[in-house]
């Protein structure tokens, strides 16, 4: 259940990396929690190009970037953070996560938790 409250990290952080060339998505990363959330501190560290997650209950699937087709990515801005509600996580259920960037290795970091 989403909280008001400042976000609460409560699970080990993921460096979701694109390795290779502009456009490339990235393996599958797992993701797990110490306790259920279904809240995600995503971050970008690239100074000017945008990376884009999914975050999914699933570990098969594909990412694209929306300009070329309708996808489900969640864009996250150069030097941006902020937190997204998803599928539950916890010690017994793992999420999964890929991301595709505007640049060679483009990377988002996810943090598992609670809160804004």
């Amino acid at each position: 259940m989403a909280n008001n409250i400042a976000f609460q990290p409560m699970g080990k952080t993921v460096k979701v990396v694109a390795n290779g060339a502009a456009n490339t998505e990235s393996n599958v990363f797992t993701i797990s929690a110490t306790s259920p959330v279904n809240q995600y501190y995503l971050s970008n560290d690239s100074i000017d190009k945008f990376a884009y997650v999914w975050i999914s209950a699933s570990n098969t699937f594909n990412v694209a970037l929306p300009d070329l087709v309708p996808s489900y990515v969640v864009a996250v801005p150069p030097y941006a953070y902020f937190t997204i509600t998803g599928p539950q996580v916890s010690q017994s259920a793992n999420v999964y996560a890929r991301v595709i960037g505007d640049s060679a290795n483009s990377a988002v970091y996810v943090t598992p938790g609670e809160g804004l």
